[in-house]
């Protein structure tokens, strides 16, 4: 293959790369960036409208773990609410799409909510992709 042939190859693929995904947000817990809830999105394909979810639970350097969700419509809003005192350990949930997950920073543990829970608590914020940016953004902002 000549040097031009690859070149042009190589030029058609980029449209095909431009679309794929992958990106991070963070919520960091009172300012720190090694107590957080971190989310990464990935697309693998330009044409889906889908992103798989890599949930983080962190307290470093005592613990780190997660779940991971796919077939996340990508501009979905992902709201993060701080759960009630009602619960054995302090908890975040994290509604995606309807479907909830128990986030804990204290055993690093992210678990589907078998059934939404009445009273998920007040919204911190949101995991939003904003031109054409993934973030975290508090509630009130």
């Amino acid at each position: 293959m000549t040097l031009s042939a690859r070149t042009l190859l190589m030029t058609a693929a980029l449209p095909v790369l431009a679309g794929c995904v992958q990106d991070t947000a963070s919520y960091m817990i009172d300012g720190d960036r090694n107590h957080s809830i971190v989310i990464m999105r990935s697309q693998d394909w330009f044409w889906s409208g889908n992103v798989a979810l890599a949930i983080t639970a962190a307290r470093q350097p005592d613990c780190l773990g997660g779940l991971n969700v796919k077939g996340v419509p990508r501009a979905t809003d992902l709201v993060l609410h701080r759960a009630p005192e009602e619960y054995a350990e302090p908890i975040y949930i994290l509604d995606i799409a309807g479907v909830d997950y128990a986030v804990s920073t204290v055993s690093c543990r992210v678990q589907k909510f078998a059934q939404a829970p009445a009273d998920p608590g007040p919204v911190i914020g949101r995991f939003k992709e904003s031109e054409g940016k993934f973030q975290f953004v508090a509630a009130g902002k």
